[in-house]
């Protein structure tokens, strides 16, 4: 992919750079904005809809394969019970895995050439042909062509929503909004609990396929209101320069009542593409690898595949399966309760995100993860105990909740963020291909290792993902920044500088201490604000 050369945006109004540019978040009335645009909340939480169906896919093996039917449709007979092969599994999570990493790539393109609705649209209707393509496969070959066409949607659908949401919300909401990503697939897997628990006792096939259909219910709603759905104003004004159409969709994604948050968001949308315009005009792909940014680019890509190496594919795919496996009584049961403990866990995120941290959130969340996964995997070894089982249930429960009140929700927060202004569209499918990648080896290998006919390692497997945990832990508590009420222009000051990573707040303050004593001169036109811009981005 080339860079695009955007359009110099019209002049802005006479106001000090450094409200803009170099915001310090407005704290006092985070709250107060967010609750002032209930519009912008519920299109933001529709910008995540279709990927509720990745919360399906994810977990949707743990649950078929602990009901008869499904074995029996694509098992064989293993000491008197129906198993599906491992290596069947594993075709099905690798192949969904790879299409997901190549939907984010296509998606990034549809991005800056049609647009965000048309992005969310195409990858939308490729999950409806997808999800269609699993009800009505008998084989396991026509159900892994569904499997990896859904992928592929929904690889699109996990691109476009952080981009979407992050480059039109308000700078201090931004880690709010970008935990809709990780609450889509929390409602995904909660539901499709749910829906397993009352599905297992219908009879034959019916029990498995109405999971399958159950999928089709949010990539439709997705197209049934798309006419309503605005166009990304930073898209418009970036791509074609043109402000009152910007200006527009803005109003439609705001709500003609919130005109104080319209104009200003307005005036940060348009120096945010002066930004960018004054970077990005020699910009490739290639750029994500050079400088500041090849640190930045890591960053995008191993914080999101820190989620696969702590065990999220093993629990939360295979939960419902391994439990049955390993003897606890009533494992849709326990499927249930883990989720159920997901969503409180990360309900209690959309605050803590704000008010603790990213850095707090990953770091200490993925030790004390580390610890359980420890704890699960020695118990392992005496798995025939019923304590043991009570105690593995016990651990499972508050291994959930500690995930998505922590490493869920603040790692694709960070993620999404952490990349530069001018490089968004190109790092974000990067998100996807560190977690969808990563999540390729482990749903490959997981299967191998829990299958009653392969190395049924039981909750032995604990130790697995506690060994890749703490190689995890040690690599985010020493190059894991703290992001929260830092603009995108101050990102770039702090990696420019090589500032301490485990210090980015205190080096920010002494950066803001240094401009305002200093004193921003005011901007009054396109020329100004290019100087200023240059000026800035060289401090």
């Amino acid at each position: 992919m080339s860079g695009f050369t955007q359009p110099v945006p019209p002049p802005v109004e006479p106001q000090l750079i450094s409200e803009q540019l170099l915001r310090v978040s407005q704290a006092e009335n985070r709250w107060k904005t967010l609750f002032g645009s209930k519009t912008f909340m519920f299109w933001a939480f529709y910008s995540f809809m279709s990927l509720i169906v990745l919360g399906f896919d994810l977990s949707i093996p743990g649950q078929v394969l602990a009901m008869p039917a499904f074995n029996q449709q694509f098992g064989y007979l293993f000491n008197g019970t129906y198993v599906t092969p491992a290596l069947w599994q594993s075709l099905w999570n690798g192949m969904t895995a790879i299409a997901q990493c190549i939907g984010a790539l296509c998606s990034s393109w549809i991005c800056n050439k049609f647009g965000r609705r048309a992005s969310y649209a195409f990858s939308s209707v490729i999950c409806i042909i997808g999800v269609g393509i699993q009800f009505a496969s008998r084989d396991w070959k026509l159900m892994m062509v569904g499997k990896a066409i859904n992928g592929f949607g929904l690889g699109g659908c996990f691109c476009f929503g952080p981009l979407y949401v992050g480059e039109n919300c308000f700078p201090e909401l931004r880690g709010f909004y970008l935990v809709f990503l990780n609450s889509s697939i929390v409602y995904g897997q909660l539901f499709l609990a749910l829906s397993a628990k009352w599905s297992q006792a219908l009879p034959g096939n019916a029990s498995w396929l109405t999971l399958l259909g159950m999928q089709w219910i949010f990539p439709v709603a997705t197209i049934a209101l798309m006419p309503w759905y605005p166009e990304s104003p930073y898209w418009i004004l970036s791509k074609y320069n043109d402000a009152p159409r910007a200006r527009r969709e803005l109003t439609r994604l705001y709500g003609k009542q919130n005109e104080d948050l319209i104009e200003r968001r307005f005036k940060e949308l348009q120096v945010e593409v002066a930004v960018i315009t004054n970077l990005s005009k020699e910009v490739t792909v290639r750029d994500c690898f050079r400088g500041s940014n090849w640190s930045r680019t890591c960053l995008t890509f191993l914080c999101g595949s820190t989620q696969q190496v702590i065990g999220t594919s093993f629990i939360f795919g295979y939960i419902g399966y391994w439990a049955s496996l390993i003897g606890i009584q009533n494992p849709f049961n326990v499927s249930i309760g883990v989720f159920v403990l997901g969503f409180v866990g990360n309900s209690i995120a959309f605050y803590t995100i704000e008010r603790i941290g990213r850095r707090p959130l990953i770091v200490w969340g993925l030790l004390l993860m580390w610890i359980l996964l420890l704890l699960i995997g020695g118990l392992g070894f005496a798995d025939k105990n019923p304590g043991a089982l009570s105690a593995v249930t016990a651990f499972l429960f508050i291994w959930a909740f500690i995930y998505q009140t922590t490493l869920g929700a603040g790692a694709l927060s960070f993620s999404s963020e952490i990349s530069d202004l001018s490089l968004r569209a190109y790092t974000q499918p990067l998100v996807t291909i560190g977690n969808a990648g990563v999540g390729w080896i482990f749903g490959f290998t997981c299967p191998y290792m829990i299958n009653p006919d392969e190395g049924n390692l039981g909750a032995r497997v604990g130790l697995v993902f506690g060994f890749f945990g703490i190689l995890a832990f040690i690599y985010v508590y020493f190059y894991v920044p703290e992001t929260k009420d830092l603009t995108y222009t101050e990102l770039s000051y702090l990696f420019d500088t090589k500032a301490n990573r485990r210090h980015f707040p205190e080096a920010i303050a002494r950066h803001r201490a240094e401009m305002d004593a200093a004193g921003i001169r005011e901007v009054t036109g396109e020329d100004d604000i290019k100087l200023e811009i240059h000026h800035l981005e060289k401090v």
